[in-house]
């Protein structure tokens, strides 16, 4: 998704002049372009992560609009407390963007998953979280973002299963999206998750299971809005979320709050254990039980 972000963000940039980009010593081969259009509008703050976060909140203070970008868990978790303080309680207009939610960074460890950034960031006010489900769903979300009056939260992802299917329909206040048409279970893919699926719907023949899917890209959720994923869960009585987060937090956990009360619910997420092995994020989303057959063995379960 980094590579959509980029013409994205530069776009938005030369729609705002008071707009500026601050990057912690990261986006090399992908915001060049950005720096030499934008010059002194264009920061690198270093590996410095806190005084980053701290730097952006006095440029909003100062009347501009900073766009803040590193890896996710850097981004999240090493400032998470300038972002409490310095951004969030001031409702300042920075929009933090984080690279590599999920098991995005594979190999690389649990060190730099970002498998808790939404649900520690649901817990900060006035934040507004956005978590695109496809490459082709990021400039929305910067567009949403840029128009926004105080914070915002960027996650970017690269799926382990990928999919382009094409979407039946799309309600551009929320992003949410709707992917396949079906009564008898409701399927919400949070994120980039849904990615899982879709793929799902091309390999395990969900259509004859009756899946009415959607995906779920910014929180705090309206409901009002997605009406019809709302009804949808009434109808079928029957709800599955895929979540690429753990469990603890997840935006899953959210839905099961926000939505009508239902007599099955379940949520496939994200799992952690000392004694796991680390891979590609195919490998991963496959430990943790987040795979296109998965998928189709819950609702089986769930129908059952």
């Amino acid at each position: 998704m980094r590579v959509d972000f980029t013409p994205a963000v530069h776009q938005a940039l030369a729609d705002d002049p008071a707009s500026v980009f601050i990057t912690g010593a990261l986006g090399y081969n992908a915001l060049e372009e950005v720096a030499a259009a934008y010059g002194p509008r264009f920061l690198n703050a270093g590996v410095a992560e806190q005084n980053m976060v701290g730097v952006a909140a006095g440029v909003a203070l100062a009347g501009f609009r900073p766009w803040v970008y590193s890896i996710a868990p850097f981004a999240v978790y090493r400032c998470f407390e300038q972002l409490r303080n310095d951004v969030c309680l001031h409702r300042l207009p920075v929009r933090l963007v984080g690279n590599g939610g999920g098991f995005t960074y594979g190999i690389m460890g649990s060190t730099h998953h970002a498998l808790e950034d939404l649900g520690a960031l649901k817990t900060l006010p006035n934040l507004e979280l956005f978590f695109p489900g496809t490459n082709d769903h990021v400039a929305a979300a910067v567009r949403l973002m840029r128009d926004l009056p105080g914070p915002a939260y960027l996650r970017l992802g690269i799926s382990g299963f990928a999919s382009a299917r094409a979407p039946l329909s799309e309600n551009p206040r929320t992003l949410t999206r709707h992917y396949a048409q079906g009564s008898r279970v409701t399927v919400i893919g949070v994120g980039h998750a849904v990615q899982i699926a879709l793929t799902a719907l091309e390999q395990q023949d969900l259509a004859a299971l009756g899946v009415d899917l959607y995906g779920i890209s910014r929180f705090p959720f309206d409901l009002e809005s997605d009406a019809a994923l709302v009804e949808s869960v009434r109808k079928t009585g029957t709800v599955l979320v895929l979540d690429e987060h753990y469990r603890a937090g997840s935006i899953a956990e959210s839905l099961r709050l926000a939505l009508p009360p239902v007599p099955y619910f379940e949520a496939l997420t994200a799992r952690y254990e000392p004694s796991q092995r680390y891979g590609s994020a195919q490998f991963l989303l496959r430990q943790s039980g987040l795979t296109p057959e998965a998928v189709r063995e819950a609702i089986l379960e769930l129908r059952s």
